[in-house]
């Protein structure tokens, strides 16, 4: 209906003046418009286009302010687990779920990007989106973070293939040297299951709906974008502190 009404709009704005000079019928301007919408499809179809690529644009907008908002609490938030270099002058927040193939991908550029740049720091945040065995999954790396092994874990469960049960959770504890039992405990505890809630919370805030997405020097790009972008959003980020 929006896209209907726009276009009777422009094709009416499009009459030329000196037939809109006359008093004209309803029915008269509704002839001249459908005539004009027939007669001229693509530039109303342009026009409509225009009007939905403004209309993301100032959504997209929005939602980078949003993020903004959010900035505090990301870097500052003592839940969220840290890799890299916890006082690099650029800091990437990756949001992902433990079942998404695409963050499977990203892995390898993110450890990519550790290895290479030694002056980046790395924040994740799970955002369990893809069922029960996900929100498991993210439970029990927080729990392995309380025993300062969050890195070690969150790459095995991402390097893993197939489903996501409580045994496998456990063996990776097992083979990674954890205290399985303190990590199981903590796992189904109240304070991760808060943080996890928490965490959800302000990824909707922040209007994040997909995985992976990410965060890079407090700019959001959403989906899979790949090591060499990632690398170009960085190298920008930084001509910009100069500015």
């Amino acid at each position: 209906m929006k896209t209907l009404y726009l276009a009777s709009v422009m094709a009416a704005a499009l009459i030329p003046s000196t037939v809109m000079a006359k008093e004209m019928t309803r029915a008269e301007v509704e002839a001249i418009v459908k005539e004009y919408i027939q007669n001229n499809p693509e530039v109303i179809l342009d026009s409509v286009d225009a009007y939905g690529r403004a209309q993301q644009e100032a959504d997209l907008e929005a939602q980078q302010q949003e993020v903004e908002k959010q900035l505090g609490w990301i870097e500052n938030n003592k839940n969220l687990p840290v890799a890299g270099n916890p006082n690099g002058d650029i800091t990437i927040v990756e949001f992902f779920d433990y079942n998404c193939g695409y963050c499977k991908k990203a892995l390898s550029d993110v450890m990519t990007l550790i290895e290479e740049d030694k002056n980046l720091k790395f924040v994740f945040i799970d955002m369990p989106i893809l069922g029960p065995t996900s929100t498991l999954a993210a439970k029990w790396a927080l729990a392995a973070k309380e025993q300062n092994a969050y890195l070690e874990y969150h790459i095995a469960l991402m390097e893993g293939s197939g489903m996501i049960t409580e045994a496998r959770l456990e063996s990776i504890a097992k083979k990674i040297g954890l205290n399985v039992d303190q990590l199981r405990k903590d796992a189904e505890g109240p304070e991760i299951a808060a943080i996890v809630a928490e965490k959800a919370a302000k990824a909707a805030q922040m209007g994040i709906s997909g995985t992976p997405a990410f965060i890079i020097d407090g700019k959001l790009y959403g989906g899979y974008i790949g090591v060499d972008r990632m690398r170009n959003a960085v190298a920008e980020a930084r001509e910009n502190k100069k500015k």
